[in-house]
């Protein structure tokens, strides 16, 4: 019951996570245009860098330690200090070497500085030990708090193009103040310790173990805007970064039940429990085959109509970046589960890192043929070759701890639900011109024969979750 309540929660943020980007986007799109919001994603793009040194693998590290130690207010009261005084020591250093950085590197400067704040704020959050301790509530409320002042914000103070850092400041400071609202929960669960105690080194070893795929992680996320920006240009960048953001929206969506669902994977783990860390696994894994592939086609059905209204109409063409991306959905659902839930739980990250690794290699040999050629598209269709590598390895890793089988049993009543909705789209579609009204009535009605469809094909990830309402 408690995973339920959980999802629930994660899955009302990330409601709001997508209806607010709604307003956002087409509005800094407009107001903006393609290349100033090239220029906030290259240079968030090399802050990010700062920020994933400032970070060091600790998140995930956090999150599974506490699993590990929640059940006793001194042991999880010792390791919560100790993994945020070197959360400090790393955010300091990051910060050394950005003010070097920015003596070598003199442009866009002032950009870079205010996205520094980034830093900042990675060194004061502690949403981690929340995760851990599987209190989705406190986390949540912060999330939705901060995403809307900062909507608002947007919309209230960014009025021209000359504003570019004005709409940065507000996303970094919201992130900053939120992660600093959540230490005002924190003391109810965890004691003041004798700083004496302290314990680093036996930390040490285990983060960089996860610092190691995380930094793969970065570089392969990263490295199609840093090299849009040096290869095509800064509006091609911004063409990329946009259609990149709608994805990672519908990623949140599609990834929601997993971050409920680690926390107790990686304590079932602890426990030695196996069959329940498969059924975990399992569930997991269908969630996001269910959810991602209908997204997919949603999104290859209604790619045109969407963008023109979306983006508005500097960004024509959109459309194709965004389908090709699309793809990526389900094999980065797929590698969330493997990677980032089942083999760092188990303490098996050789896998991920070798994963994301091999891909960055064949992303980076892609990239710097389809991009001259290409540009956004190009990116585009390289990122989804480096997804796909990483969630084949991963596939290939996890095999060997468990049967793939029991994972694949449902996908082809899915793909088949979601292809007779997509239909359904398109046939509708065709009665209607391009606008709001043709987007809702064909949304509403593939929702419906969606659901209706994956209600009467009785796959095990539906009988599963009506089980758990049942309890």
């Amino acid at each position: 019951m408690k995973l339920l309540k959980n999802y629930i929660y994660n899955l009302v943020y990330q409601i709001v996570a997508i209806i607010l980007p709604l307003v956002t986007i087409p509005y800094a799109s407009r107001v903006l245009g393609a290349e100033m919001i090239g220029i906030n994603s290259y240079t968030n793009t090399i802050i990010s860098y700062f920020v994933l040194i400032a970070n060091v693998g600790l998140t995930t590290y956090g999150n599974r330690t506490i699993s590990y130690t929640r059940d006793s207010v001194l042991k999880r009261s010792q390791k919560f200090w100790e993994i945020f005084v070197i959360k400090i020591i790393m955010a300091l250093f990051s910060l050394a070497l950005f003010f070097t950085f920015t003596c070598i590197y003199r442009e866009y400067t002032t950009f870079l500085y205010i996205q520094s704040i980034q830093i900042l704020a990675t060194a004061i959050d502690i949403s981690w030990f929340f995760t851990g301790m599987e209190d989705f509530k406190r986390t949540v409320t912060r999330n939705i708090l901060t995403k809307i002042l900062s909507a608002i914000c947007i919309i209230a103070f960014v009025k021209s193009r000359e504003d570019l850092w004005l709409y940065i400041l507000i996303l970094v400071l919201s992130t900053f103040l939120g992660n600093l609202t959540l230490w005002t929960y924190v003391f109810d669960a965890i004691e003041v310790i004798n700083f004496k105690s302290l314990q680093l080194k036996e930390h040490i070893k285990p983060v960089f173990v996860l610092f190691i795929p995380q930094l793969a992680t970065t570089l392969f996320l990263t490295l199609n805007k840093l090299l849009l920006g040096n290869l095509s240009t800064l509006s091609q960048s911004g063409y990329f970064d946009s259609a990149d953001k709608v994805i990672r929206i519908l990623l949140t969506f599609i990834t929601a039940i997993g971050t409920v669902i680690f926390p107790r994977l990686a304590n079932s783990f602890n426990r030695g429990e196996k069959r329940n860390v498969e059924e975990l696994l399992k569930l997991s894994f269908g969630a996001v085959n269910i959810i991602a592939f209908p997204m997919i086609v949603g999104i290859m059905v209604i790619g045109r109509p969407f963008s023109i209204l979306f983006f508005g109409s500097e960004f024509e063409g959109i459309e194709i970046v965004l389908g090709i991306l699309s793809i990526e959905l389900i094999f980065m659902g797929w590698s969330s589960v493997l990677g980032n839930q089942f083999l760092v739980a188990i303490n098996k990250t050789k896998g991920l890192t070798v994963s994301v690794f091999i891909a960055s290699l064949i992303l980076l040999i892609s990239s710097f043929i389809l991009i001259p050629m290409l540009g956004a598209s190009g990116a585009s269709i390289s990122s989804v070759i480096g997804e796909a590598t990483i969630a084949l390895v991963q596939l290939y890793y996890v095999s060997k701890h468990t049967r793939l089988c029991l994972l694949f049993s449902d996908i082809s009543k899915i793909l088949v639900s979601s292809l007779i909705m997509g239909t359904t789209c398109l046939v509708i579609g065709s009665y209607f011109y391009d606008g709001i009204m043709k987007l809702c009535v064909q949304g509403t009605v593939g929702l419906m024969v969606y659901c209706i469809v994956i209600w009467y094909s009785r796959t095990e990830i539906v009988n599963t979750i009506l089980k758990k309402i049942k309890r």
